[in-house]
């Protein structure tokens, strides 16, 4: 019996990913072991060049060890004409001939990097030959300190280390010495070590690699790049073996018959002279594989993944309330995508209309609250302006009333405005002096008003009552205070965090804040229902919902006393709405 295999549910888009994933791990597979196979054909190579280069520079020197030491024995031994050196009765004449034939025959055998002396304690013999390195980098000044060096460290030293190799280092040589005796006679040679450059002879670009010598004790020559590639003579003496991925590459030899070593490092773009094929192909490789997963990718997105991405472009506009720009970029001919992209303007518009409503049902509420908030003030200010305006009847003060009256007007007309609007800076601050000459009709004890407003500032929209509330508190809470009261209004522009603001700062030299209330007045939470500094409260919430978060507020009283304010607003000009 055959049975029908049951059809499983399955996501394109897993699949989609799936081959995609499968692709790319086959892919980076086979570009890394490429890789791998290319660092470490470089590094191999590399290594290679370094201990052939070496291996050339030890062997060089190592042969010009053995050329010297022979060509001393004989000086020393089968020569006639040092034999005869060695005589104390010889005659001046005779003497300088044998140094000036001795003398030619250093020249002719001394290296480039080389120099040979002969002297005695006494002074009465005293030649020397140099190279024409030594000669070229050090000059005659150097190379005769370095003679007088040799003579004191040889006349201060046993003779058991007469005809053996020596290292001699101090800061201003690094030599490889060797010295012979023939009675009082030394014959001392010395190979500069600093000057010991083969470069032209081996074959080898220098700009690629730095060498050295050193000993157990200390590195002996090119300290400078030694300290600044971070290598210690411990690294040397220890051989750890350079990184993979290092910078550089240490290769050390000794050298015979010395307690010296030969250090040779390699930068790492040296292999870049012998892998720039590989390179080439690697790279090529990996931008053909690159661009046909990429053109994979491009044409399954298309097909595949079509509606997923206008789902979630969808999503965003939703933010946006666009409908018009989703419909305007639908680029398809496939019936049943024109009709997914239908169905989600369908959906962006029902949004649109339900966050419309919300926000006309979020306005009224807010602008009850507003009116509610303002409601709560007491209105004892107005009976007390009325019966101050009876008793200026009684008293015949008409021109006085006059007064009042026209201010009080323009204080009702101000005040009984929609609250949930902006007024200019210009408009608050001209209801500040109305209301200034009302109070100071029924004020006992006289205030000043001292304003420091930058003009520029008059244009933009501040909250109604704002600079109003503050003073009508001062007025109310120094009332009975015999001294004289100053009310300071300072209006600027400054920034916060790059983006300009209003900076208002209100203050007076009164009887301040109690702790109390200035700790309820500078918490986040405002009582609704306090029965002092009501207006602040009010004038708290208020701005809370005009401008919502972006706002700060700062309470405090001054060292010598009086109550500070300090408010921070947004610039909104006229023509601006607040969202």
């Amino acid at each position: 019996m055959v049975f029908f295999r049951q059809k499983t549910a399955f996501s394109i888009k897993k699949v989609f990913y799936k081959y995609f994933i499968s692709l790319f791990v086959c892919t980076s597979c086979v570009l890394i072991f490429y890789c791998i196979m290319f660092i470490r054909s470089s590094y191999r190579q590399m290594s290679n060049n370094a201990n052939s280069a070496m291996r050339f520079y030890v062997n060089t020197l190592q042969t010009e060890m053995s050329e010297v030491s022979s060509f001393m024995q004989k000086l020393c031994y089968a020569d006639n004409s040092f034999q005869l050196l060695t005589l104390e009765d010889l005659k001046g004449s005779d003497k300088v001939a044998i140094q000036y034939n001795i003398t030619e025959m250093l020249k002719r055998h001394v290296a480039p990097y080389e120099c040979i002396f002969v002297f005695n304690e006494e002074n009465r013999v005293s030649m020397f030959a140099a190279g024409s390195s030594i000669s070229l980098n050090n000059g005659s000044h150097k190379i005769y300190l370095l003679k007088e060096s040799m003579r004191n460290y040889w006349f201060n030293q046993d003779m058991s280390q007469l005809n053996t190799w020596l290292i001699y280092h101090d800061e201003n040589n690094s030599v490889l010495m060797k010295t012979l005796r023939l009675k009082d006679i030394y014959v001392c040679a010395t190979l500069d070590l600093n000057n010991f450059n083969l470069i032209d002879e081996s074959g080898t670009d220098a700009s690629f690699f730095s060498y050295g010598f050193f000993n157990r004790e200390k590195i002996l020559t090119n300290e400078d790049f030694f300290a600044e590639m971070g290598i210690t003579v411990n690294d040397l003496n220890d051989t750890i073996p350079t990184p993979l991925f290092s910078k550089y590459v240490i290769r050390t030899m000794p050298v015979e018959n010395t307690d010296i070593s030969l250090c040779f490092v390699f930068s790492s773009d040296y292999m870049w002279s012998f892998t720039q094929i590989l390179v080439f192909v690697f790279i090529l490789l990996t931008i053909i594989t690159c661009g046909i997963i990429i053109y994979i990718i491009y044409s399954l997105n298309n097909i595949l993944l079509y509606p997923i991405n206008r789902i979630n472009d969808a999503t965003k506009l939703l933010e946006q309330n666009n409908p018009e720009s989703f419909l305007a970029n639908k680029d398809t001919n496939i019936i049943e995508y024109n009709n997914i992209n239908n169905a989600l303007a369908h959906l962006i518009e029902q949004k649109i209309v339900l966050n419309n409503e919300k926000q006309r049902e979020t306005f009224e509420k807010d602008h009850a609250r507003l009116q509610y908030y303002y409601a709560q003030t007491r209105s004892h200010f107005f009976v007390n302006c009325l019966k101050s305006l009876y008793n200026m009847l009684e008293c015949g003060e008409y021109e006085k009333m006059r007064r009042i009256l026209i201010s009080l007007s323009n204080h009702f007309r101000y005040v009984f405005h929609d609250n949930l609007k902006l007024v200019t800076l210009e408009s608050e601050l001209r209801e500040v002096n109305d209301y200034y000459n009302i109070i100071m009709l029924d004020q006992k004890n006289p205030i000043i008003i001292d304003q420091q407003v930058d003009e520029s500032l008059h244009k933009y929209m501040v909250p109604s009552l704002l600079i109003q509330t503050f003073l009508e508190n001062t007025a109310k809470y120094n009332r009975h205070n015999s001294k004289l009261i100053i009310f300071s209004i300072k209006i600027s522009k400054t920034e916060i965090n790059g983006v300009p603001v209003m900076q208002i700062h209100l203050t007076d030299n009164g009887v301040g804040y109690p702790p109390d209330i200035l700790e309820k007045l500078n918490s986040s939470e405002n009582d609704l229902f306090a029965k002092k500094h009501v207006g602040i409260s009010n004038l708290k919430h208020r701005i809370g919902l005009i401008y919502k978060n972006n706002y700060r507020f700062a309470f405090y009283n001054s060292p010598s006393g009086g109550a500070c304010a300090l408010i921070y607003l947004p610039l909104l000009e006229e023509t601006e709405t607040m969202q």
